[in-house]
């Protein structure tokens, strides 16, 4: 069942050629030339049938293949008749019909035919040699499943439905050393459908959904000959990507039944984005949410149903990725803001109604320098396969902690440097400098609800006690408690002033 994860993969090279298929220049010819060229240098190995006539060149049986990056496989893409006409005033419209076939293969794994539609659709072509730009707009655009073969076997009953509509997008490509290809794309809206049953029955997958007012913009930069298997000659030689997306609001459902055992449920949310970044020094991922509601129900699940809220959800992580001597920065943020959950679920956890049940919250927001001393790009060399140690860590601020539930409120920040020629006074790690302050709003009483619950004894409850006399004192306010951690170059710790090692 490996394969099935290839129709999102699949899905994604048609997006691909969806992004890229007008770069113009001022004749027909010469756009279907870059756009040809451009393909090649994104590392497809591309076949057509091409005739050409007064002002037009007509291409059929466009043949896209790749070499699947780690995986002994390769990804073919048939696509229907394309059009490139002259317009007479320096401009280029290209055309895929109202309906065009994409026939997709994964050697003899898996294969599919998608009908890619479109209603009222103007592509348009304009630009010079080297620096040429592409306008799409149309109030609608459909792509929808023929028929489906995962693993020698025929899928009847696959559903894929996909709608947008008020679609308005600019490409603009600058060829030199590097093309530089620049996408901005507007969607009023998106609508899905997608439906999978295994053959013989037992395992049933049904989802459907929409968002509104997508935005989406991209860059990527391609070096010539790029090879994805080689991605750290690929970044070397130039190549860099970074995109964003955002949306407003949105929602979906889905059912899976799995030889009896079923599970359904919703999830919307007001909106929400997802932006990514990469070049030979850094990568960065990050993506977040606001107003998201759950509900999830199945047999397995012993309550009615789980649900919950979460008002504000963030992700964001960068790290250095090229081999280098010189620390660069990193991060990572971490936040879910005011999670909720139903009754249901506070009835269990909670029966006796002992915990505050307001809304938690985590937060964690770390940065500081680092640096690799092998190339993580290339996991097959030498040097990563054998290295004692890859990387090093030079200094980690804690900015934020916020981590409240139940009644308890912990909050702190920090700041350590590291000194990498020192690896014997921490057993093999650098060896840190630096202070934590940390503060603890109800943690008492937190623990003494925790008792009465039965899900804290009370001899664990006398160590927690003590733990916390160890490294905390009494702070401003009731049930308040503060602790300054503090480590020497030397290995020395102490808690509060109070020496501990």
């Amino acid at each position: 069942m490996n394969n099935w994860k290839l129709v999102g993969g699949s899905i994604a090279i048609i997006t691909l050629m969806g992004s890229t298929a007008a770069f113009a220049d001022v004749t027909a010819q010469e756009v279907w030339t870059d756009w040809h060229d451009y393909m090649a240098d994104f590392g497809y190995q591309i076949t057509s049938n091409d005739t050409a006539s007064a002002g037009m060149v007509t291409v059929n049986d466009l043949t896209l293949m790749m070499k699947i990056p780690d995986e002994d496989e390769t990804i073919k893409v048939v696509l229907g008749q394309i059009t490139f006409k002259d317009q007479g005033d320096g401009t280029v419209a290209i055309s895929f019909g109202d309906k065009m076939p994409m026939m997709i293969s994964l050697d003899d794994d898996f294969s599919a035919t998608l009908n890619y539609g479109q209603t009222g659709m103007s592509m348009v072509a304009s630009g010079s040699a080297g620096n040429m730009s592409y306008d799409l707009k149309a109030p609608e655009l459909t792509l929808t499943l023929a028929d489906l073969m995962i693993e020698g076997k025929k899928i009847p009953d696959a559903v894929l439905n996909l709608i947008l509509k008020n679609v308005v997008s600019n490409t603009a490509s600058k060829t030199g050393n590097l093309r530089d290809v620049t996408q901005t794309m507007s969607v009023g809206s998106i609508d899905y459908k997608f439906s999978l049953a295994e053959p013989g029955g037992g395992v049933n997958i049904n989802v459907k959904g929409a968002m509104a007012d997508v935005l989406a913009n991209s860059k990527v930069s391609l070096p010539k000959g790029l090879d994805f298997q080689k991605m750290a000659l690929a970044l070397t030689n130039g190549f860099a990507a970074n995109g964003k997306i955002a949306w407003g609001a949105g929602g979906y459902e889905f059912d899976t039944a799995n030889h009896g055992d079923t599970m359904k449920g919703k999830s919307s949310s007001e909106s929400g984005s997802l932006s990514f970044e990469m070049d030979r020094d850094h990568l960065r991922y990050s993506g977040s949410a606001k107003g998201n509601k759950a509900s999830i129900s199945g047999s397995d699940i012993p309550l009615p149903s789980i649900d919950y809220e979460i008002a504000d959800a963030v992700f964001d992580m960068l790290m250095p990725i090229n081999k280098t001597q010189t620390p660069s920065d990193y991060s990572l943020t971490v936040k879910l803001g005011d999670l909720s959950v139903s009754d249901d679920i506070w009835a269990m956890l909670d029966p006796m109604a002992a915990l505050p049940h307001d809304p938690a919250t985590l937060n964690i927001v770390l940065g500081g320098k680092a640096n690799w001393l092998v190339d993580i790009m290339d996991p097959e060399s030498e040097e990563m396969k054998t290295a004692d140690v890859p990387g090093q860590l030079h200094a980690l601020t804690l900015k934020e902690l916020q981590l409240k539930i139940g009644g308890a409120d912990l909050t702190g920040v920090g700041d350590f440097t590291f000194n990498n020629d020192d690896l014997k006074t921490f057993d093999g790690l650098p060896a840190p400098t630096g202070e934590v302050s940390l503060k603890l709003v109800g943690g008492n009483g937190l623990l003494d609800n925790l008792i009465k619950m039965g899900m804290v004894p009370q001899d664990e409850a006398m160590g927690v006690r003590m733990m916390m006399g160890l490294f905390a004192v009494a702070g401003e306010g009731e049930d308040t408690l503060t602790s300054k951690i503090e480590v020497k170059g030397d290995g020395s710790i102490y808690a509060n002033g109070q020496r501990l090692k």
